[in-house]
């Protein structure tokens, strides 16, 4: 079941770690412990990924007040 779309799109970043929450879920319910450690670690590289888009969007604001 799909959860209801709402009109404010999240933040890219936003997106990524609601994946990365999503992911471990479906770890959890895996019973083989490899594909498990696959999917916990695809997991931390979208919570990387998160992470790399606020820095860079912190670093381009401060870019434009000091611009």
């Amino acid at each position: 079941m799909e959860e209801p779309q709402t009109n404010a799109a999240p933040s890219n970043s936003d997106h990524y770690r609601d994946m990365a929450r999503k992911i471990r879920e479906l770890a959890r319910e895996l019973r083989f412990p490899g594909g498990r450690q696959e999917l916990l670690d695809l997991a931390s590289r979208y919570e990387r990924r998160a992470e790399n888009l606020d820095a860079r969007s912190a670093a381009a604001s401060d870019q434009d007040r000091r611009g």
